[in-house]
């Protein structure tokens, strides 16, 4: 999934506790901002086993799908050692357990989820200031509902 798509699911979620009132709105703002900054893996990645340090070439191997590298945070091994962290914030600090364990769970869930099960195919290829985006028309459909729910919940 791209940023955009972690970024308003983890949001929404984030709203609806928000306005259940588990945390403060601004928590839920965070909490979709790391779900973003969790995929800076792959450009981390991306920039240990390559001598290019271009930014624009990192995201284009990534987002285009020629460079598949993801770091430990997304496997069995960073699964286990971040539930432990967030288990450890719960007593330290409930604010950030929100923000990294909502943020974490829910980007999980989208990079691992089959959410596409009316099985709508199709990319669409954008190319702006050369960079290059790949996206599924899916994830173009499931952003348009999630900013639906967004307004819905704000208002």
């Amino acid at each position: 999934m791209y940023p955009q798509t972690h970024f308003l699911f983890s949001f929404l979620l984030g709203l609806v506790l928000a306005k259940l009132g588990v945390f403060s709105y601004k928590v839920a703002f965070f909490i979709a901002v790391f779900a973003v900054l969790m995929d800076i893996d792959h450009f981390i990645n991306f920039f240990l086993r390559r001598e290019d340090m271009s930014l624009k070439d990192a995201w284009n191997s990534c987002s285009v799908g020629h460079f598949r590298g993801r770091t430990f945070i997304h496997h069995r091994v960073g699964f286990v050692l971040l539930t432990l962290i967030i288990v450890l914030l719960y007593f330290v600090s409930k604010t950030f357990f929100w923000i990294i364990g909502f943020g974490y769970y829910s980007h999980m869930f989208l990079d691992y989820a089959h959410l596409n099960v009316l099985r709508i195919r199709g990319k669409i290829k954008v190319k702006e200031a050369g960079f290059k985006a790949k996206i599924g028309k899916f994830e173009i459909m499931l952003d348009m509902f999630l900013i639906i729910g967004i307004v819905l919940l704000w208002l």
